[in-house]
């Protein structure tokens, strides 16, 4: 039997702990919270997972209502973390330095406040998931409109997928399609070479909410350099845009009519 002798430089030990790294670092961000239990799998292309406690009201027999966990042998639930948990991770951890450095000033500290609301992420989460369902379905919308209006009607798929249709018209033009961020009159020389483009409020929205991109990056891919107040009047106006997805704008219309 013949013995084969691998001579391994420096270089390449380098080389391969620097894979191994490189592969530890994809299998953690895979792995699932202890809390969650061990039969979720870990799946490193799932991507980053968030732990959440399930709960629900149930009544008790005071007839009061009570908060239960509802998780599986009382563990928490995990789902796939998104552009908002990466926005709002780093906005926390911005602040707790910002507080750091007040600390260290001696200045008064300062509560924080979250990026977004809960309705309005909730709002995103439920646009991603309407979209995820009519791309799947496989059919396009002139085709059940033309199946409705012949009268067929359909069964019970095709009427589901069409109200998924039609709440998603409806929620693109709640967003509408104006200029979310103007472009400013700043020759490219001044702004590395890069020659900047108007973004609009509809691709913001799907950037952030189907692209699972950040407002910095939305900004890095239309040509705007990293800039608080760019950054911020982008961030307000997928915020409004997120409102108006939850029909807030419908609301004011509503109020100004009665009164």
């Amino acid at each position: 039997m013949n013995e084969q002798v691998v001579i391994v430089t420096s270089a390449g030990v380098a080389r391969l702990q620097d894979e191994a790294a490189r592969i530890a670092e994809i299998r953690a961000r895979g792995c699932v919270p202890v809390e969650c239990g061990p039969e979720i799998p870990m799946a490193p292309g799932r991507g980053p997972m968030m732990r959440f406690t399930p709960r629900e009201m149930r009544q008790t027999e005071c007839g009061g209502f009570v908060s239960v966990k509802t998780g599986e042998a009382g563990r928490d639930a995990a789902r796939v973390a998104d552009a908002f948990d990466a926005m709002e991770r780093a906005s926390l951890k911005a602040h707790r330095a910002a507080e750091v450095r007040r600390a260290s000033a001696g200045q008064e500290p300062q509560a924080y406040s979250a990026l977004f609301t809960p309705g309005q992420i909730s709002a995103a989460r439920d646009y991603a998931a309407l979209v995820e369902r009519v791309t799947a379905s496989g059919v396009k919308c002139s085709s059940l409109e033309a199946v409705h209006s012949g009268g067929a009607g359909g069964g019970d798929r095709e009427a589901a997928i069409f109200r998924d249709f039609q709440r998603l018209r409806a929620l693109h033009r709640r967003i509408g399609d104006g200029l979310a961020k103007e472009v400013r009159r700043i020759r490219p020389s001044k702004n590395g070479g890069v020659k900047r483009r108007a973004i609009y409020v509809r691709r913001l929205v799907d950037m952030v909410c189907l692209g699972d991109m950040s407002i910095l990056q939305v900004l890095h891919s239309h040509g705007w350099s990293k800039d608080g107040g760019a950054s911020k009047a982008l961030r307000l106006s997928l915020c409004s845009a997120l409102d108006r997805m939850q029909g807030y704008d419908l609301a004011k219309m509503k109020k100004g009519v009665d009164t």
